[in-house]
């Protein structure tokens, strides 16, 4: 449980010291950094939630930045702290005043589940948001699968260019052989965390359909790829021997984690291609309770919930009902309106 944050100079906050409980709400017209001390928290336990730097998130005109939090873990009180500094080009973490490896900080620090305006772009852009989505919640189950991302990502890209190289008569055709056995294998890898995940979000959704108080019948999630996930290596093998000339016509693999995609339909209609904006907002959500449980399956740590414009396309009845589902785990949630209930902890901004 996150107990306290500080933040100094971090975007538009230049000092400000919040103590946390179980349900916070953080109030305040826009454009007073309501959204920044979500940011924070991200940035403290999880910096890869966005791709600003460091120099983005500090406060303009500024050298130094400061960030820092307590929370309970196993009943004891820990300190995580990251400065920056500029002029030095320097960050430095320390996790209870000792610097701390990353294996370390994946192991004993908070995991966050950031829910933004942005997310709303999950079923409006493209297959990567989706991807990266599902990357993001593995990420924070296991320390090794961000790197595991990397190194699949290297292999996709000397591959396409060895097929770009055949397609100029600048290889031979035989030198794709080694870049597709390490794609069948890395890709291999992906899939035996990928599927697990998916087969748990299939099961999970089926029980969300009570936030649309019981006028939906059916709630259904649904993996997109071209690989048979019961036969991975030979199925990606087949693939790329059948598809070798197309692929070094346009460069490209065509197969693998980096081109699937998920949806979910409601009522049998895919969420993709209709939905309102409400009904996607409760869908997001409801992936987040599933995204927590998943997190505190795999890791035994229950993860906290930051929601920026909670109010935003949802009504208070539905509002009420997304709350409730949610009322055991910590929640920070930003808003332009004061909530009613008297257990909320209020931060007027």
């Amino acid at each position: 449980m996150l107990k306290y944050v500080k933040i100094v100079n971090f975007r538009s906050l230049k000092s400000m010291e919040l103590g946390f409980e179980k349900t916070n709400a953080i109030v305040g017209k826009n454009g007073v950094g309501k959204t920044n001390i979500l940011q924070a928290i991200c940035h403290i336990f999880w910096r890869k939630h966005n791709d600003f730097s460091l120099d983005d998130m500090l406060t303009i005109w500024e050298n130094y930045m400061y960030l820092e939090a307590s929370f309970e873990k196993d009943s004891l009180e820990n300190k995580i702290t990251l400065s920056y500094d500029k002029s030095l080009d320097k960050k430095q973490i320390h996790l209870n005043g000792k610097k701390v490896t990353k294996k370390q900080l994946f192991e004993n620090i908070l995991k966050i589940c950031y829910f933004s305006p942005l997310e709303m772009n999950l079923f409006y852009l493209w297959p990567k948001n989706r991807r990266d989505y599902l990357d993001w919640v593995l990420s924070h189950c296991f320390v090794e699968y961000e790197d595991l991302l990397k190194s699949y990502e290297k292999i996709v890209k000397n591959r396409n260019k060895v097929l770009k190289n055949i397609s100029e008569w600048k290889s031979k055709k035989s030198e794709i052989d080694f870049w597709n056995e390490s794609f069948i294998l890395t890709a291999k890898k992906i899939y035996a965390y990928r599927i697990p995940l998916n087969q748990y979000i299939q099961t999970e959704i089926q029980k969300q359909f009570d936030i649309f108080q019981n006028k939906v019948s059916n709630l259904s999630y649904h993996y997109i790829t071209k690989v048979t996930l019961d036969s991975v290596e030979e199925s990606i093998s087949s693939y790329l021997t059948k598809n070798f000339e197309r692929d070094i016509i346009l460069w490209k693999t065509h197969i693998g984690p980096h081109i699937d995609d998920f949806d979910i339909h409601i009522n049998q209609s895919s969420l993709l291609s209709f939905a309102s904006r409400w009904e996607i907002k409760s869908i997001i959500l409801a992936l987040k309770q599933i995204e927590i449980s998943y997190i505190k399956k795999i890791t035994g740590k229950e993860p906290i919930l930051l929601i920026d414009d909670l109010w935003s396309e949802l009504d208070e009845e539905h509002l009420d009902l997304i709350l409730n589902k949610i009322k055991d785990i910590q929640i920070i949630y930003t808003s332009i309106i004061a909530p009613q209930k008297q257990d909320i902890k209020l931060f007027l901004i």
